[in-house]
């Protein structure tokens, strides 16, 4: 993966400290299926390059080792990040939806960090995935007060008052 590459998270590997308040260690956390397809969906139709897997979150800032880095990439993990798990934790825990898509800005490698969050690409690619995100949001939010609509008129007799 390069610096502007787009990633759409199905998990997040918990290695911070925010989502064992919420939930054991055992417990995986992910994005809501829903959400993620939809926005997958969405960035096919639209043709943007975007990759799909497993996202590390750490709190420990600077503190990726190399064992951990060639663990995590050789269990197919893409990135690393500070908040995905711990999004994902309180998402699950507040039972409501919760998914993450994210730009690479810069790269952790065998031999430290290739910094890079200046690059056009990476603010060409986070407009382009902003774009993407709040036109599935709207949607959502759309199909979501619909739903609430139907439910709240089923079996309900409803009358407009005539003046």
């Amino acid at each position: 993966m390069k610096p502007g590459d787009i990633i759409v998270v199905t998990k997040a590997i918990r290695d911070e400290g925010t989502s064992y308040h919420y939930f054991p260690p055992k417990v995986t956390v992910e994005s809501d299926a829903s959400l993620r397809n939809t926005l997958i969906e969405r960035l096919k139709r639209e043709n943007v390059k975007h990759f799909v897997g497993p996202v590390w979150s750490t709190d420990g800032a600077y503190r990726e080792t190399r064992r951990k880095l060639r663990k995590f990439r050789k269990s197919g993990v893409l990135a690393v990040n500070m908040e995905t798990s711990a999004i994902f934790a309180i998402a699950k825990y507040r039972n409501v939806k919760a998914a993450s898509a994210q730009v690479i800005s810069d790269v952790l490698g065998e031999n430290g960090w290739q910094i890079a969050f200046g690059h056009q690409s990476i603010r060409d690619s986070a407009e382009i995935l902003l774009k993407n995100v709040l036109e599935v949001i709207s949607k959502e939010s759309v199909a979501r007060r619909t739903q609430h609509t139907k439910r709240k008129s089923l079996g309900k007799p409803t009358s407009t008052k005539l003046r």
